[in-house]
């Protein structure tokens, strides 16, 4: 049975590795080393997870446990240096790596050396005090594989990251923060994943004003469970299309918002890199037939909007990538997967959002061959064609365009607030021009 299920495998990591489409521009190793490792995962992982530590080592106590928490071991190299193994996160497509998150305790007065691979992400963040995060400084991060710091007397805790963190329940309570603070908002839950946890939708709309003519507008995020600006980008729009301004005003009265804030949500909380609870890309599970859960709650929402009376006109999947690029971008689709007149659709909202902050020129533009099946992108091209404007954004982790510094948690905000705005000019919603600010600070 064993060689029967790696034979399988084998055939279709070699056919999934064949699509135009990269994944998003990264390197997964694989291997059939790859593949036993997967065989056994999906043995043990509801079992055991091996990033999930707590471990006291010369005085400091080292732990993820806890939800996105992620640090497969550490160990003593020397007086106050540390070894940290990230964990290698195997899957159906690869091993993928570069998320981590950890707490330490009883490092007061000391200056210690952590030697862990940061390489997609030349400066981590930091918080002393489990709210507030900051990128580490060139001192703190003096190569891609080592980090420095050192505390004061009364710093006798910290918590590290690749990036500024989001777990499942912080995301949950940051989404219920902003949609507690109007009427026009409301949360449900559509289902849940493999492993049991809760999947949200939030619907935004002027409750006040009918439904008639109004465009449907559809966002999930953090489908890679490693892909943090997703979650900051998607919290932007929120607190965009929820707030009490014209613009916010002019989103409710003419859209329709239904936002799914975290899709991988067992990735999230494992602090996983990418793959889901089972070691699946749930990004491409779109061909039929479709089997994975999560996959499953958006494909029944997704359905039910576009028999009804205000199908999704607008569907953004937000991520990130690994690579080092100038600007964020879209993934646009080009001919012969689509047709030339979509080509220009796309490109619409593209402009309008270029035009609606400083924080995106379209520096980095990618196309795409749209697979045949494998995308949400490649479900709304079958199946209706012109009709849904689908795209993927991908933020990325290294710096922003404006004035070349780290780009943070609060510039994906911004990038996310704007992209509610760029729907102003995309649908030419009425009160386009009387909009008296494009740049919302």
């Amino acid at each position: 049975m064993r060689h029967t299920v790696l034979i399988i495998l084998c055939i279709l990591v070699l056919f999934n590795l064949s699509f135009a489409d990269c994944i998003d521009d990264e390197y997964y190793a694989f291997s059939m080393e790859n593949l036993l490792d997967f065989w056994e995962y999906g043995h043990s992982i509801l079992a055991a997870s091996p990033q999930k530590i707590t471990k006291t080592v010369d005085g400091i106590t080292f732990t993820s446990d806890y939800d996105n928490g992620s640090l497969e071991d550490v160990s003593s190299v020397g007086i106050d240096e540390f070894n940290c193994t990230i964990y290698g996160e195997p899957g159906a497509l690869g091993t993928a790596k570069y998320w981590f998150r950890f707490k330490m305790t009883g490092v007061a007065g000391r200056t210690i050396t952590l030697n862990i691979d940061h390489s997609r992400n030349p400066r981590p963040v930091i918080s002393l005090d489990g709210v507030t995060w900051r990128r580490l400084t060139a001192g703190e991060a003096p190569s891609l594989y080592q980090i420095v710091l050192a505390f004061g007397p009364s710093e006798d805790s910290a918590e590290l990251a690749f990036f500024y963190p989001f777990g499942v329940a912080e995301i949950y309570q940051q989404v219920s923060d902003i949609v507690n603070t109007t009427e026009h908002a409301s949360t449900q839950t559509i289902g849940q994943s493999f492993q049991g946890r809760d999947m949200w939708m939030v619907t935004v709309t002027d409750t006040t004003v009918p439904d008639t003519d109004k465009h449907r507008v559809w966002v999930h995020s953090r489908v890679h469970a490693g892909e943090v600006t997703a979650t900051h980008t998607v919290l932007g729009i929120l607190e965009q299309i929820t707030e009490n301004s014209p613009l916010g005003e002019l989103l409710r009265r003419h859209c329709i918002f239904n936002i799914v804030p975290l899709m991988n949500i067992d990735g999230v909380f494992l602090g996983h890199t990418r793959w889901d609870s089972q070691g699946f890309d749930i990004e491409r599970d779109w061909c039929t037939p479709v089997t994975l859960p999560e996959v499953l709650n958006i494909k029944a929402q997704v359905d039910n909007f576009m028999a009804g009376s205000n199908p999704i006109e607008v569907a953004l999947n937000l991520h990130a990538t690994q690579g080092n690029y100038v600007d964020t971008f879209f993934f646009k689709h080009v001919q012969p997967s689509v047709t030339t007149n979509f080509e220009q659709i796309q490109q619409n909202y593209i402009d309008a959002f270029d035009n609606a902050t400083p924080l995106f020129d379209n520096l980095s533009p990618h196309t795409s061959q749209l697979h045949a099946c494998y995308f949400i992108e490649s479900y709304f091209w079958n199946n209706w064609g012109e009709n849904v404007m689908a795209l993927t954004h991908e933020g990325h982790f290294y710096r922003r365009i404006t004035d070349s510094d780290w780009i943070t948690d609060e510039d994906y905000r911004e990038l996310g607030r704007e992209q509610a705005a760029a729907l102003v000019e995309y649908l030419n919603l009425p009160g386009f021009t009387n909009v008296p600010d494009w740049i919302f600070y």
